[in-house]
């Protein structure tokens, strides 16, 4: 009998941004497998044959009684299909999905951890989220955090043993397929795009590919272009990503970017690889990030990045290198660096060859994939 493996995360995007060719890798290598997820109406269409599909409706807001559901629905569903792992990320399906594992005796519990959002709030809110980043690390047997720093800082914070922790290869949520991410592929895209949202062809475009929420710095990246479209002209804004419930943007963002003609929304894009052509440099002013994957994307597409010199991206950006790393929380942070990239084009040009390299040598997503598979190969094998 193949071994089993059920893959939860709250929202159906997280599955078709970070499992493309893992799934089919898990299918050959043996493994019978299902994932579970809120129902977008398009994913189960869109798995590989064979992959079993299971809707439970996670919400990312706090809501008792739906959660409750939601826990025993999962422990009914473990105990019923007897999986032999179970691996769960994202903030609210890690932690219902890691207490109906724990309380269905599933063996194999796996923790990918993609961030910690309890950094990023204050108050009574950081001690509520970070009990519960506790408890899933302490019920979980493995710990898969996607930066080797992290590790460091969440055995610091107590947050399970050193022994459930494994970084793979050389980090991130999946690696990067560079033959989809490859800036000749989509070079014809560039004008379309720009035609498209009426950018004029000789414009220097500063793009973002995120939620647009406050704590991915899209208030401070809005802040500060505003300060630098008055200062330079043929400069646009490119917002590729949509609003949600919870972290909105302020209303000084909003009216910026209702007033300002020089940003562009784009909304959310299925497939962002046409903007990131448009665009010349990107941006992702993040205030927690377990990662930066988008980081990756945009230096894949030989594109120079400035993001946050926080957990995460100082691991997906090679500071003078590859972009540059700003101070968190701060539109003057970026005014410099933005400044520099947007008046030498030659030095957007560098450090976007160097991206591309550097994801090349480090990020290769089928590297990335191998080592996943054989890692829960092993988990089997030594439980």
């Amino acid at each position: 009998m193949n071994a089993k493996i059920c893959i939860l995360t709250t929202v159906s995007a997280s599955i078709k941004a970070f499992y493309k060719g893992q799934l089919e890798a898990l299918k050959q290598a043996g493994f019978d497998i299902t994932v579970i997820c809120a129902d977008d109406g398009e994913l189960n269409n869109q798995l590989p044959e064979n992959v079993k599909f299971y809707p439970v409706p996670f919400s990312r807001m706090i809501s008792p009684l739906s959660d409750i559901k939601a826990i025993l629905k999962l422990i009914h569903l473990f105990r019923k299909e007897r999986f032999d792992i179970v691996q769960y990320s994202t903030p609210k399906a890690s932690l219902l999905s890691a207490i109906a594992a724990f309380l269905a005796k599933v063996p194999i519990r796996v923790y990918i951890l993609w961030g910690l959002y309890y950094t990023g709030q204050t108050g009574f809110k950081y001690k509520l989220f970070k009990f519960f980043e506790k408890n899933i690390c302490s019920i979980s047997t493995n710990i898969i955090p996607i930066s080797h720093e992290m590790v460091e800082f969440a055995l610091g914070e107590s947050l399970g043993t050193k022994e459930k922790y494994e970084v793979m290869l050389n980090g991130s949520a999946c690696g990067v397929d560079l033959g989809l991410f490859n800036p000749e592929k989509w070079k014809p895209f560039r004008n379309q795009i720009r035609d498209q949202y009426h950018i004029p062809e000789n414009a220097t475009v500063i793009g973002t590919v995120a939620r647009l929420t406050g704590d991915k710095g899209i208030n401070e990246l809005v802040q500060a272009f505003d300060v630098l479209s008055n200062e330079i002209p043929r400069i646009y804004l490119l917002l590729i990503g949509e609003e949600e419930e919870k972290n909105k943007l302020d209303s000084d963002t909003v009216s910026i970017i209702k007033r300002n003609n020089r940003i562009r929304c784009a909304g959310w894009q299925d497939n962002p690889l046409p903007y990131y052509s448009a665009m010349d440099i990107f941006c992702l002013p993040t205030y927690r990030e377990g990662f930066g994957e988008v980081n990756l994307e945009a230096q894949a597409m030989e594109l120079p990045v400035i993001s946050t010199n926080t957990i995460g991206p100082r691991e997906s950006v090679e500071d003078g290198i590859t972009g540059f790393l700003v101070k968190s929380q701060s539109s003057k942070a970026q005014l410099e660096p933005l400044r520099k990239l947007i008046c030498q084009p030659e030095l957007r040009i560098k450090m976007g060859k160097a991206g591309r390299q550097r994801v090349v040598n480090k990020f290769d997503r089928k590297e990335m994939i191998k080592a996943i598979v054989e890692h829960r190969k092993k988990l089997l094998e030594t439980r």
